[in-house]
């Protein structure tokens, strides 16, 4: 049997900030194809998908120089409300 990954809770920006999320995304925004062995840590893995899902529905901004985007923050929450992003 497959154990499931341990659950935590975060927010959304702490998602958007992790280097996971933002390569995911970026990846997309570039064109890249999808790199399997990029992350190692369960965690990691599932930001990275993340990343790479939003970037298909989003094409604002992740981050304002360091600082994670309002409008990123506010549009990850809506997208994984809706279920569009597991």
């Amino acid at each position: 049997m497959i154990r499931q990954v341990q659950t935590e809770n975060t927010t959304t920006t702490a998602v958007i900030r992790s280097r996971a999320f933002v390569l995911g995304f970026n990846e997309v925004k570039t064109g890249r194809p999808l790199n399997y062995d990029a992350f190692r840590n369960a965690n990691d893995q599932w930001n990275y998908e993340r990343g790479r899902q939003f970037a298909l529905c989003f094409n604002g901004a992740l981050k304002k120089g360091a600082k994670v985007t309002m409008s990123a923050s506010v549009m990850l929450g809506v997208e994984l409300h809706r279920k569009s992003i597991i």
